[in-house]
């Protein structure tokens, strides 16, 4: 809770600079990367820095970009032999480097608001179990500051990706893997356009896709659970 605050406390700041805002972005990414350093001395987190931010890992980067690009294209997939997606109907917006890099900040903030290093401070109490999903309900509820997001239709996505997300911080223990998924994901659901985007099944939002990441959140906590990964570290 206290990290949630202080993300708020910090987007609330830095908005109320008179900056662009990609520099506002920037700002936020380096103040939370900043704040997550703090966190090492204070509650004594040198090694878990060490194991979850190790660049050693990094190859775990384009396997979740993978991953999160196959969350796009399934339910695509699903449609096309349902009859329900033409492929002509796909459209496929230009890639530059400015919006991969101004994507990949704003996924790498909310990574490090919600997969912080405090996550491994709090695992001495809790199980990763427990915080994976508090940290999905609160990945939920802090869309509330959202008017243009209905918590009725969009709240069980963002609960589980939120749980998904913490679930595989912890499973595969490092940050590469949720920040990959998660870029992959949002980035490639931003160009990838269809005329089904609202429908109900095999919309962006629709039920193949949150059934997806419902299967992914129980097979992820049950790999915690049998590996013993959920208990306290």
């Amino acid at each position: 809770m206290m990290q949630v605050i202080a993300g708020m406390a910090l987007l609330v700041l830095i908005q109320q600079l008179k900056a662009p805002s990609n520099l506002k972005t920037v700002f936020v990414f380096i103040s939370l990367l900043s704040l997550n350093f703090l966190y090492v001395p204070l509650f004594h987190l040198k090694a878990d820095l060490a194991s979850y931010w190790s660049l050693r890992k990094l190859y775990y980067l384009p396997a979740g970009v993978v991953a999160g690009f196959l969350l796009i294209i399934i339910p695509m997939a699903g449609a096309l032999v349902a009859g329900k997606l033409n492929v002509h109907a796909v459209q496929i917006d230009s890639v530059s480097m400015t919006s991969i890099f101004f994507t990949f900040l704003i996924i790498g903030w909310e990574e490090l608001w919600f997969r912080s290093l405090l996550l491994n401070y709090c695992n001495r109490h809790l199980s990763k179990f427990n915080i994976a999903i508090t940290v999905g309900l609160l990945f939920m509820l802090i869309h509330i500051l959202n008017p243009e997001i209905s918590l009725v239709k969009e709240g069980p996505e963002l609960f589980l990706a939120g749980t998904l997300l913490t679930a595989l911080y912890f499973y595969y223990r490092n940050i590469w893997v949720p920040v990959g998924l998660h870029f992959g994901n949002n980035y490639f659901g931003s160009i990838i356009h269809t005329n089904i985007n609202d429908h109900s099944l095999f919309g962006s939002e629709g039920y193949n896709h949150i059934f997806l990441l419902l299967v992914a959140v129980i097979f992820f906590l049950m790999k915690l659970r049998r590996s013993g990964r959920e208990n306290f570290d």
